[in-house]
């Protein structure tokens, strides 16, 4: 019996001793018997990605709190205020999430020492943002916490060809930002991919149809507004012209009757003017020679080449050809060029006629044949 006795204090010592040393108590979910903590707390809430200090805390947010007491996830009420058992209520609603924080902190340090606490966000609320104007889909969106612009748009269906993407305006509260998103686009300024917040506003208008650029493709045939300072480049990405195309050759017919024909990504910074016309090939460009050359047929087009480079190539002499009298034959008009001056374009038809020596030669040739029959003829029938 004395030894039975002595076992229970040595036990019963033991367990004082461990909790005379437990500097943190063990945490436990108060949940399940306390009606008092929130329900949330029987779930695991962690987010996936780190949070932006400056995150705007509000409705819908919530946070885990971890004290002696228990382990509390509350969430942001519609009023903005979190609920702390035990210790009442704080205001975080508009807050950067390191100022709201803070604030609930200052509530728990009325009881606890900062380092026997700690606060996390441990699930954000999803944002409400409108876009409208110049897209695919306008209308009300839900959008994941901490997107950007480009997830906007994205979620609206894309941006249409149409779109002024160096005017789009974004609304919030009392506040109206311009954004160029173009910048964005070339990698020169990612601040213009703005982070979005619930309620924002995002207008994208349509660009000035005053004129328009014109684009045709094998695939693609649509008509853009002109914009001032717009590129080549840029016209060909809002058209959707993709790698994917191949395309390979710009034909690019400008309103002052001018024509030029340039490799299509060289050319991605140039301007074209208003009622511009740009043909897109994904086959290279071909010219034909035919006439007095010794090899009639295609070329391969080369932009600031003359007449007499073609000729030159296919095979003429100064004996068979002319090269006072080279026509060309485009669209289906037929006229005279000169040979180291004139412009070439894709698709014209070069033709050089036979010299004078030949054509005499061809002439005499046939009135010498002419005359032999005549006087074989008058020889047969004088018998």
């Amino acid at each position: 019996m004395p030894f039975l006795v002595v076992l229970i204090l040595i036990l019963f010592a033991g367990v004082n001793a461990d909790d005379a040393g437990a500097v943190f108590p063990q945490f436990h979910d108060k949940s399940v018997t306390n009606n008092t903590r929130a329900s949330m707390t029987q779930q695991n809430l962690f987010l996936e990605h780190t949070v932006d200090s400056n995150y705007v805390i509000g409705p819908g947010d919530f946070f885990e709190v971890l004290t002696p007491d228990g382990l509390d996830v509350v969430r942001v009420s519609p009023e903005g205020i979190v609920s702390l058992p035990g210790f009442g209520f704080v205001d975080v609603n508009g807050a950067p999430l390191f100022e709201a924080k803070k604030r609930i902190g200052d509530m728990l340090k009325t009881r606890f020492e900062e380092r026997f606490f700690r606060i996390q966000l441990v699930q954000m609320r999803l944002l409400q943002v409108t876009i409208l104007g110049a897209v695919s889909i306008p209308g009300r969106r839900a959008a994941d916490p901490q997107s950007r612009l480009n997830f906007a748009f994205s979620n609206a269906g894309g941006l249409l060809p149409s779109a002024d993407k160096r005017n789009i305006k974004l609304i919030r509260d009392t506040l109206t930002y311009i954004i160029d998103y173009t910048q964005f686009e070339r990698g020169e300024n990612d601040a213009m991919n703005i982070t979005l917040e619930t309620g924002d506003i995002i207008y994208v208008p349509f660009a000035k149809a005053e004129s328009s650029i014109s684009i045709e493709s094998p695939e693609i045939r649509t008509s853009l507004p002109w914009v001032e300072g717009k590129t080549l480049g840029e016209y060909i990405h809002d058209a959707k012209i993709t790698s994917e195309m191949n395309v390979k050759w710009a034909r690019i017919k400008n309103p002052n009757g001018t024509t030029l024909v340039k490799e299509l990504l060289p050319s991605y910074d140039l301007v074209p003017d208003p009622k511009t016309v740009i043909e897109l090939w994904q086959d290279e460009p071909v010219v034909y020679v035919g006439g007095a050359v010794a090899n009639m047929g295609k070329a391969d087009f080369f932009p600031g080449l003359h007449a007499i480079d073609y000729i030159g190539a296919s095979g003429v002499t100064i004996i068979t050809g002319s090269w006072s009298r080279v026509t060309v034959i485009r669209d289906g008009k037929h006229f005279s060029v000169d040979p180291y001056k004139d412009e070439i374009k894709p698709g014209d038809y070069i033709e050089i006629p036979r010299s004078v020596y030949e054509s005499v030669k061809d002439v005499t040739l046939f009135l010498a044949s002419l005359l032999s029959v005549i006087a074989t003829a008058i020889i047969i029938t004088s018998y």
